[in-house]
């Protein structure tokens, strides 16, 4: 639908309070609370438009849209929740990820329709999409009377102006901040005092009032009831039997005997490596990445196998099907040899950030192979295996919010290394708040070092010290649940 000028008047005026509190609550703050409280002010003027412009669409898609957005509020929740720079950085691009997918369900896209590669296109052409929608708002806001908006010329100009003004007006001032004379020229001409210090402010509120005036007006001007989807077209290249065949059976054969390998030495313990001059601990590091890179590798292969490959109408060649199980199959053999791997390393010298995520990134990959498998069996759409994988993604992320990754790699590393003074407790001291009540009871190790042979409790007075410098005098915006508790819990 087309935007009247009062109904784009009031989303500009949305837009600009947006802009506001934006500033409000994140200039020059940690972030907390004010995340999720800004991602309910989206949702809630979405809500609001949605049903205030009476938007046809809306009924029939109001459950789906729901759902969307309970996954975008708790992932914008758990920024007030858990203070990891990791979990914080993945949660944001959760929620903004998920907020696109939420607007291309607004302009008619179902989440059941989409392809893998659907997704890394909203996110590249719905935000430039945004930025045309932004622009002609202005223009339209800009350009009052008919003469002015039936004359194509000046509609140019008027973009022109609306483009070109705010980027002058930019470059002005940083000049002006590079050069004190250039500054006290522009001061003289314009005959007014030129604030810098404020000028951050200003600059986002006006970037975050622009950007949001472009998603709604490109939004509620281009919202539909979701299409019928239609066929992907078939490309003209095929790959035939023959080189699939070849191609998978060869695979299979070099994945046999690496398995093979793999159940001779790393699965039959240690005196299998030692007796080759290797520590069991050398032996498990060398090769987890790479067997990751070969999984990753293959799945590419497989899935482009299968998209290409020829096929009998009722699905896909007998051949094709045993060849892709059995290389799976091993693949997942593979992935448990990865998973070993990293548990004897992290059993020699502890966890870390790093090696959790290799190994929950393992047993999601598996998984995802197992959906492919079961998508080339029963000769799925390729929405299948994108919808299903996108909620893997999902489960993923939610699973390591309540795994607290901070929390679990302090308390395993104490519990397996604090007794036998072998503790890293530098390495302690870089994990968030999450892991400060963990930290904390190392107050109660009197009469044990840490692998510097420093008294433990001395070591975990110093980290709490620093935490609480770090944490304390945070404004209400930055209120974090993990942050909090540090504080209660840090002592003078």
């Amino acid at each position: 639908m087309k935007l009247s000028y009062k109904q784009l008047l009031l989303v500009a005026v949305a837009s600009l309070f947006l802009g506001v509190v934006w500033d409000v609550l994140f200039f020059g703050k940690m972030p907390g609370i004010s995340f999720v409280i800004y991602v309910g002010l989206l949702l809630a003027g979405f809500y609001f438009f949605a049903d205030f412009l009476g938007l046809s669409f809306y009924k029939t898609t109001s459950r789906s849209l729901k759902l969307l957005a309970l996954p975008i509020v708790f992932f914008s929740l758990m920024l007030a929740i858990r203070d990891s720079n990791f979990l914080s950085f993945w949660n944001v691009v959760a929620a903004l990820g998920l907020l696109l997918i939420f607007a291309g369900s607004v302009v008619g896209r179902s989440l059941k329709d989409y392809r893998l590669f659907d997704f890394l296109k909203t996110a590249v052409e719905l935000p430039l999409r945004y930025l045309a929608a932004g622009l002609g708002s202005l223009a339209q806001l800009i350009s009052i009377g008919k003469r002015a908006k039936d004359r194509e010329s000046t509609a140019q100009i008027l973009k022109g102006l609306v483009v070109t003004l705010p980027i002058v007006f930019f470059f002005i001032i940083l000049l002006s901040s590079a050069d004190l004379v250039f500054g006290r020229l522009v001061s003289g001409l314009f005959s007014w005092q030129m604030d810098f210090s404020n000028f951050g402010h200003y600059f986002w509120v006006i970037f975050f009032a622009f950007i949001w005036l472009g998603t709604y007006s490109y939004l509620f001007q281009n919202s539909s009831p979701a299409p019928v989807p239609q066929v992907a077209k078939e490309t003209g290249y095929r790959f035939g039997k023959i080189e699939a065949g070849i191609l998978l059976g060869a695979l299979n054969f070099l994945f046999a005997v690496f398995v093979f390998i793999q159940i001779k030495y790393l699965f039959a313990g240690q005196q299998a490596i030692t007796g080759l001059g290797y520590t069991y601990a050398d032996y498990a590091h060398k090769g987890f990445g790479e067997l990751v890179a070969v999984a990753i590798l293959s799945f590419a292969l497989i899935f482009g196998s299968e998209k290409y490959i020829e096929k009998r109408p009722a699905g896909h060649y007998g051949f094709f099907k045993v060849l892709s199980g059995c290389l799976v199959g091993l693949l997942l053999i593979m992935m448990v040899s990865a998973f070993t791997r990293l548990s004897l390393y992290e059993h020699a010298y502890g966890f870390t950030l790093l090696r959790l995520l290799v190994q929950s990134f393992i047993v999601w990959l598996s998984v995802i192979f197992l959906l492919l498998y079961y998508k080339l069996w029963k000769f799925l759409p390729e929405s299948f295996l994108a919808f299903w994988s996108l909620m893997l993604v999902i489960g993923f992320f939610v699973f390591w919010n309540a795994l607290n990754p901070d929390a679990f790699i302090a308390k395993k590393n104490i519990e397996q290394f604090a007794k036998a003074g072998l503790l890293d407790t530098k390495y302690l001291s870089t994990l968030s708040a999450d892991a400060i009540p963990e930290i904390a009871k190392l107050l109660q190790y009197e009469g044990y070092l840490n692998k510097y042979g420093r008294s433990l409790p001395e070591a975990a007075r110093e980290i709490l010290k620093s935490k609480k410098e770090r944490y304390s005098k945070q404004p209400w915006q930055s209120f974090n649940l993990s942050r909090n508790k540090a504080e209660v819990l840090v002592v003078d």
